[in-house]
């Protein structure tokens, strides 16, 4: 990637597939293609177009060594810390009637029960399915480019971008829909599709934890998303990278505070607006397990990028 300008080399280089072991001196008329093996380098993949490319984490590795600070602005790195951790402190140290640490105890008891009690729910079951629908997408992008791109030349592919990084965007779209749609539809279900001000949500019963959370959630957790748009452009944050795109490995900001900069932010949003719009009922019905399935799959697609 690119740091300050200047490029990283890399220990890895690119290079074309290896596709056989097997020498023309030693084929032979018996020679079936199950003799014919492909090996990749450790830490490799292949993209779209047949290139051996390093993993993620290898360019990651190759980066911070030749950083002397290993790829991290500490400072900056605090200072971000600091902006997080203080305004907790804050509601811990201020909030009363519940405390803080009153209602993350009633927040996870209610949640483990609702999880632990055997009891199917099949509107969970269902928004749990379709939350799963944009990371089996995007785990198709990443490490199966090359079907990828068979799709995206056909004539549902052509229709949905012109190029297979348009098409990713295209995907993105559906995508968000699918997501927000279950998180809204699921919410509205389980208080019968009435105003949630009459299903005991109010802004004056909002405590002080969950006002931090939702602002961290949307100054930390968007911000975040807007500066890795802004370091890596539309070509890094759809898998450009894989699909045959031009796109260097940046080491600056939001990079240098952290690996997965666009999934933290996106996980902070995410739980900064569920734990504000909670109510009793939700929280019941597995609101925050639902949250949680979401954060993990967001955990799991940084490690697909990382190690796939």
């Amino acid at each position: 990637r690119v740091n300050q300008g200047r490029a990283c080399r890399m220990d890895l280089r690119s290079r074309p597939a290896a596709t056989s072991q097997v020498s023309k001196a030693d084929s032979s008329p018996s020679d079936s293609p199950k003799d014919v093996t492909r090996t990749l380098l450790k830490g490799t993949a292949v993209t779209a177009s047949g290139v051996e490319v390093p993993l993620d984490v290898e360019r990651r590795k190759s980066a911070k060594a030749e950083d002397t600070n290993n790829g991290i602005d500490r400072p900056l790195q605090l200072l971000c810390i600091a902006g997080m951790v203080l305004p907790l402190v804050w509601a811990v140290a201020t909030q009363k009637g519940p405390t803080v640490g009153e209602q993350l105890t009633e927040w996870a008891t209610v949640s483990w029960g609702q999880l632990t009690d055997g009891k199917i729910n099949l509107n969970f079951q269902i928004a749990v399915a379709a939350l799963f629908i944009e990371r089996l997408c995007y785990t198709w992008v990443h490490t199966f480019s090359a079907s990828f791109v068979k799709f995206s030349k056909t004539a549902v592919g052509k229709r949905m971008g012109k190029k297979p990084l348009d098409v990713v965007l295209s995907i993105f779209w559906i995508n968000k829909c699918i997501q927000l749609g279950t998180f809204v539809l699921w919410y509205l279900y389980v208080i019968g599709f009435v105003s949630p001000f009459a299903a005991g949500f109010s802004w004056s019963s909002r405590t002080r934890l969950q006002w931090v959370l939702l602002t961290q959630g949307l100054l930390a957790g968007q911000g975040l998303n807007i500066a890795i748009y802004r370091a890596i452009g539309k070509s890094g944050v759809y898998y450009g990278y894989r699909l045959g795109e031009e796109v260097p490995w940046v080491t600056g900001f939001p990079f240098s505070v952290m690996s997965h900069p666009q999934y933290s932010g996106v996980c902070l949003s995410v739980i900064g607006m569920n734990a504000f719009v909670a109510t009793s009922t939700h929280l019941a019905a597995g609101w925050f397990n639902l949250t949680a399935v979401q954060i993990l799959l967001y955990v799991y697609m940084g490690l697909v990028e990382d190690y796939m």
